[in-house]
Order: structure tokens, then sequence, then C-alpha cells
């Protein structure tokens, strides 16, 4: 079986947490058993030093005996005190040889035994003659010092012996206490070391392994999500094949019965599902469609998904069209498991569709209508072709309409048409609006009349169509805003001719011609109130022109008239003060000066206002007009009074051209730069700048010439006013004038197709501008208008 990574992963943290404590625990008993022999073998040293010992101890004890039994038998001569003797004689070779044996891996002591064995058989060859002696013979001292002399050797080498081997006793039990400390603290170390690395090692391997269990936990949960939510995704797609509305089949690739299918699929084909299983499926095809559902199998297993239009057949054998789409499932290998088919009933589908489709035809033929009825001059072709495209769509074989005049009661014959030709109430007829219906009827709405011949009891109108061979009719009224105005009236041969639909259209069609025979009498209405305000207007137009006229002729003669007198008045003046002024005081010198005075300003504004009504009144021509020469020109007729006021004017030329009317422009021009002298502060020289800029508006270039000043200025709120006649901010003895000058400007460039305007400010002075089309001439070739601005023309 194969493992997953974390699996894997999973075995060999748990396989290290074993196995790492195991090697720890091995090797924490392997140094303790090392330390154990070790212990053991110090303490087998101590206790093999100490049988050394007890051995020698045993041997020194063998010769004390027999030195003690010969003592006692050379003393009494008596046999049983030599036993001690004989006993340890006999045991004290072996004695020694077993301490000689015990102290083989000691050489020191090995030699000592050696020479302690020497000692005790020498010792035994001097006993040997004493006990030989007879019983009363005294043995010579000599021997018996000798003896003693190597008793005390053999007793003084066993103590050396023993000293030493207590010595080693000592040193062996010192090591032996070494080694047992170092075993414990070895053990305890060791203990410690291990169990430390073990916890640490435990610790981690659990956190690791915790971590793995809750990531495997989370795993789990998440895996247990996804069931559940496959679960809930299985149950839902089993709903849905389940509670599907539309049928769904599914087939194993090589099944020609059917096996699964929801109740939609049986229900819609009026069986239970228990009955449709192991139906062929052929069976719910009729006969001339089997070829094509085989084909869609087919088609299905080629290409994967195959959807068309077919026909199946239901348990009480009606026929209903079905639309069905085929899906082919497969295997990763391609092979195929089985189809799944889903099968709608598209009955209502196509009952929509055809409902759509007449629809639209419907639409169609209202549009025709509606466009018959546009198309149309006057009422009686405005219902002629909205009948004849009325016949299209709903058969009959008569049809009239007849408009209504509910104050007097009658009803007149408009238009209609016949498969005939002849038509049950002639056009032009009239008749009383009671022969068609009464008149609550007349309003109810529309009225159908199935079949003519049941009855009698019908209205003169519907007789007669009876009488003409018609069976059925149909009266539409024709209202507008609730209004009747008349009846449509539909008539044909067969009883029951017009049906809810044809009832509908017929409605919709009378609506239209009701709202067209309506617009066409407000039409009508309308234009004959125009024709009229047009005459008034045209009327009022030549009125107002020849008083116009008359007006400027007026005030053209006074204004001429009385320069006559005010030349007279003004002569005489003169004259009286040359010829008598030293014969007046000063007082009356003073009235003719006013006189005199009173009479020029009068003149100037009689010169202002002839201007003024010239401009209104001539012709001009205009044509690219030099601003250069105009300037020029303007300067030379203002040169006194740009001497009088020490004016410094700056023009920045080359000026370009524009289209304008030379001499007036001329006379627009020296009006400007006269009043840019004029209004200046007293004891301050007037400076004018001349210049101009390009400009396009409308997508038309011109040239906007500026005329700026260092004058008074004008306040905000009277800058559109002084454009105006007879309009003066200041008074005569302050600032002289007519009033007149800058209305004559704005008069100019109207007739010209230009503008002015003036940009200033209170007490700093003044910019005015005027705007003209833009226009360039030939090189080296002056503009020249032989008109005059104070000439007629």
């Amino acid at each position: 079986m194969l493992l997953s990574p974390p699996q894997i992963q999973f075995r060999r943290r748990l396989t290290r947490a074993i196995a790492l404590p195991i090697v720890l625990l091995l090797l924490l008993s392997g140094v303790s058993i090392w330390q154990i022999t070790r212990l053991l073998s110090a303490l087998r040293w101590v206790d093999h030093t100490n049988e050394v010992i007890s051995q020698a101890n045993l041997s020194q004890k063998l010769l004390l005996d027999m030195e003690t039994g010969l003592r006692g038998y050379l003393l009494t001569g008596e046999q049983n005190f030599l036993e001690p003797y004989e006993q340890a004689n006999l045991q004290i070779d072996s004695s020694l040889e077993q301490l000689k044996s015990l102290v083989s891996d000691n050489l020191p002591q090995v030699q000592r035994v050696a020479e302690l064995e020497r000692q005790a058989q020498q010792w035994e060859q001097q006993a040997v003659p004493a006990i030989s002696r007879q019983r009363g013979a005294s043995e010579p001292l000599i021997s018996l010092e000798r003896r003693k002399q190597s008793m005390d050797q053999m007793r003084q080498q066993i103590a050396s012996f023993i000293a030493t081997e207590e010595q080693l006793r000592n040193q062996r039990s010192r090591i032996a206490q070494q080694t047992t400390r170092s075993v414990i603290f070895t053990s305890l170390f060791l203990a410690v070391g291990v169990g430390g690395v073990l916890a640490y090692f435990l610790r981690r391997q659990i956190l690791r392994v915790s971590d793995t269990y809750e990531t495997a936990l989370q795993t789990a949960q998440v895996k247990t999500e996804e069931a559940q939510q496959s679960a809930a995704a299985l149950q839902q797609y089993k709903d849905i094949f389940q509670f599907a509305e539309h049928g769904l089949v599914v087939g194993a690739s090589d099944s020609r019965t059917l096996t699964l299918m929801n109740p939609a699929f049986a229900r819609m084909h009026g069986y239970t599902v228990a009955e449709l299983e192991k139906t062929p499926i052929l069976n719910l095809f009729p006969p001339d469609r089997h070829t094509e559902a085989i084909e869609f199998v087919q088609q299905v297993n080629e290409r994967g998904y195959y959807a068309f239009e077919s026909l199946h057949c239901r348990k009480d054998g009606n026929v209903f069209p079905v639309f069905l789409g085929g899906t082919a499932v497969r295997d990763a290998d391609g092979n195929l498991l089985y189809r799944i088919v889903s099968v709608h009933d598209i009955t209502e589908n196509k009952q929509a569709k055809l409902a759509l489709q007449r629809s639209a035809q419907r639409l169609a033929a209202l549009h025709d209508i509606d466009r018959a009825i546009l198309a149309s001059e006057t009422d009686e072709t405005l219902i002629g072709n909205a009948l004849n495209q009325l016949r299209q769509i709903v058969p009959h074989q008569q049809a009239f309409v007849a408009l209504f005049d509910l104050q007097a009661g009658v009803a007149q014959m408009i238009a209609g048409n016949s498969q005939s030709g002849e038509l049950s109430h002639p056009i032009g007829t009239q008749l009383m609006i009671a022969d068609f219906a009464p008149e609550q009827s007349l309003l109810s709405g529309i009225r159908s009349v199935e079949n003519l011949t049941e009855t009698d009891n019908y209205p003169p109108v519907l007789m007669q169509l009876r009488a003409n061979g018609f069976c059925s009719c149909l009266c539409v009224p024709l209202l507008v805003e609730s209004v009747l105005i008349g009846e449509l009236n539909l008539a044909a041969i067969e009883p029951a001719a017009f049906n809810n639909e044809a009832q509908d259209i017929a409605r919709e069609v009378a609506a239209q011609l009701a709202i067209a025979l309506q617009q066409s009498r407000l039409r009508k209405q309308l234009q004959t109130y125009a024709t009229q305000l047009e005459q008034r207007v045209a009327d009022r137009t030549a009125q107002l022109a020849e008083t116009n006229q008359e007006l400027e002729a007026f005030t053209y003669s006074v204004s001429h008239d009385l320069r006559a007198p005010l030349r007279t008045i003004q002569g005489f003046a003169k004259a009286l003060l040359e010829d008598c002024g030293e014969h007046l005081d000063e007082f009356c010198r003073s009235y003719i000066d006013s006189i005199i005075d009173d009479t020029n300003q009068m003149n100037g504004l009689i010169s202002d206002l002839l201007a003024y009504s010239r401009l209104t009144r001539a012709q001009i021509r205009l044509q690219p007009t030099a601003l250069d020469t105009v300037i020029t020109e303007a300067l030379s007729q203002l040169t006194a009074q740009i001497t009088e006021r020490q004016a410094q004017i700056r023009v920045v030329s080359p000026l370009p051209q524009v289209i304008a009317h030379r001499s007036t422009l001329i006379q627009v021009i020296a009006n400007l730069i006269s009043n840019a002298i004029k209004f200046v502060a007293p004891n301050i020289s007037p400076q004018i700048d001349i210049f101009t800029t390009d400009e396009r508006q409308d997508e038309q270039d011109s040239i906007r010439l500026w005329i700026a000043d260092n004058g008074i200025g004008i306040a905000s709120e009277h800058q559109e006013r002084v454009f105006r006649v007879f309009e003066r901010l200041h008074g005569a003895e302050s600032y002289p004038g007519t009033g007149i000058g800058l209305a004559i400007v704005r008069k100019g460039l109207e007739r010209m197709g230009g503008q002015v305007g003036v940009e200033s400010q209170l007490g700093h002075g003044s910019r005015f501008w005027v705007a003209l089309p833009s226009a360039v001439l030939p090189q080296n070739k002056h503009t020249y208008d032989p008109t005059s601005p104070n000439s007629s023309d």
C-alpha cells in the first residue's frame, strides 16, 4: 500500500521517537554495566587481599602451633603436646602454597612466600632432630636459639607480608570507594543527561506529533466538511434529478430501454416511473421519428453533446413537441459510461412562438396602417388606406366609416370599401346616429354580431347589411378622449367571422384612426389659425415699417429744417455782437454768448441726429478695409482736438484688414477716439493706445480693435447704458456732448455686422473695442470707399 507523504513523515517521527530512547537507554545500560564491572573488580581485589591476609594469618597461626607444640613436647616429653605441631606441620606447606598462589600476581609477595617456605623448611629441618632426641636428653642451646631465630624471621616475614597486603587492601578499598563514587556520579550524570535529552526529544517529538495530529485533525475536518458538502451536493443532484421540472433520462451506453428517469419525465408522458422502466426508448417516438431518434443517439456518442427538436408520444397517444439535449459521459480513457438526456416539453414555447409571430405580423400591419394614415392628406384617403391595410389582417367583405355630429344627431358616411364594389350605404349618405345603435350602446364599446339572421331586432344599418347578404358584423366606436366621433363597421358573409384577435386588431385600428381623424381636424384648424396669424403679422409689419419711415423722414426733415433758422440765429447773434457789442454792457454780451453757445450745441445735436438717422436709413456696402488708413483718417479729423488736449496716441501698426464700410468705420473710430480724449480728468494729458487682437468664434476669424485710454472710467452698472441714445453720465458743463456718439458707434457696427463693447473701471481708464470680420487685402492695394459717412446713401 502506498503511503501518502504525511503518513511517511508521521511514521518516521514515530520511529525516531521510539528508537532514540532505546539507544539512549542501551548507552546508559552499557555505561552502567561498565562502571559496575569496574566496581565489582575493585571489590574483588579487596576481597582477594582480605583472603590473602586471612591465608597469611592462617599460615602464621600454623607456624605458631608448630613452635608451641614442639616447645611443649620438648618441655614435657608428652606425645599429646606434639599434636599441634604435627597437625600444623601437615597444613603449613599447603597453606603456604595456597598463599603463594593467591599472590601469584604480586612478584614481591611471591618471593616473600617463597622465602617463607624456605625458612619453614629450614625450621622443620631443625625441629626434626629435636623431636628425635630421647626424652630427658637436653637440647643444645644454640639449636634452640637457631630455631627461635628462624621462627622470628618467619614471623617477621609474615608480618611484613600481611602489612604489605593490608596496604594493598587499603589502596584497593580506596579504589573501590572511588569507583563507587564514580559509578554513582556517572550514573547520576548519565541519568540526568539522558533524561534531559529524552525529555527534550520527547517534548519535541510530542510537539511535532501534536502538530501533525492537529494538521491531520484539520485535514480530517476539511475532508469531513468536503465529504459533507459532497454529500449535500450529491443530495442536491438527487433532488435536482428528482424534482426537476423537465425530464431527465440516464441510460447505459448499450441500453435500448429506459432504466433511470425522473418523475417529471414520466409525468410529461402520462406514465409513472415504474411503468416506464424497461420500456423501449423508440416507443416514446412516433414511428416516423424512429430514424432520427437513432441518429440522435449516434450523434451524442460521436460529438459528446447533441440537441434537436422532435416529437414524443404520451400514454394516451397524443403527440407533443420536445427539445432533446443529450450528453455523453466518458471516463478518463474516453470510454463511454452512460448518456444523460434532458427532455423539455416545448408545447407552450411553440404556441408562444406562433403567438409572437402573429403579434409581429399584427404590429407590422398596424405599423403599415399608421404609415398609410400619416401619408394621407384628406380624411377620405386616410380612412381608405387604413381599411385597405385592415382587410389584409382581418378578413371581411365590406367596411365603412361614419363620422357623427352628436349635437345634430346625424352621421355621414366618409369612406369605405367592398369586395363587390358597392357599399350598403354610399359615400356621403347622411343617416341618423340612432340608425347605428342607441346612444348608450354606441358608448358601451365594441359590438360584435355573430349572426344577423337570428333575430330581426337590429338597427337599420345592420338590417341593411343583412339585406345585402352579410351574416356577421363588427362595430367599433371611434373615441378621442372618451368623446365619440364616429364608428368603424366591418361586415362578413360568414357567421362569427370576427374572433377576439380580430376584435382587438379592429379596436387598435379604430383607435389609431380616431386619433388620425382628430389630428387631421386639429391640423386643418391650426393651418387656418396660422394663415390668419401670418396675415396679421404681415399687416402689422407693413404698418410699422410705414410708421418708422414716416418717423425717420419726420426726424430728418425736422433736423434738417432746424439747421437753417439755427444758422440764422447764430449769424444774427454774432453780427449783433460784432456790430453793437461796444454799445452793450457786459451782462448783455453774456446773453449773446449764451445764444451762440446754445446754437453751437444744438447744431452739434442736430448733426449727430442726422448722422444717426443716415446710419439707420442709408444702404451701405461692405468690403475689405485696411484699419491703418481708417485710423489715419480718423486721427486726421481729430487733429484740432488732439492738439488742443495735447493727447498722446500710440498706434501699434501694421493693423490688419476687416470687412466693413469704410466711411462708417472712420466715423465709429473717430467717435471712440474723441471720447477717449474728452473724458479725461482735468490737468491730465490723454494717453491712448490703439491695437488689435485676433479672435475666432463660431468658426469665423475676426479682428478686435482696442482703444484704451487713461480717462475717468465707467462704472460697471453704466457700461451698457452709455451706448443708448441721449444717455449721458456727466453734465454738459463738465464734459460737453450730445449723448449720441456711442449710439452712433453701436448702430454703425450693427449695420456692418460687428460688435462693440467696453472694459472699464471707474478712475482707471476704459478699453473700448470693436469686433469685425477679418479680411485679407492684396498688398499695395488701398481700400477706397467713395461713400462718405455723412452721405445719405
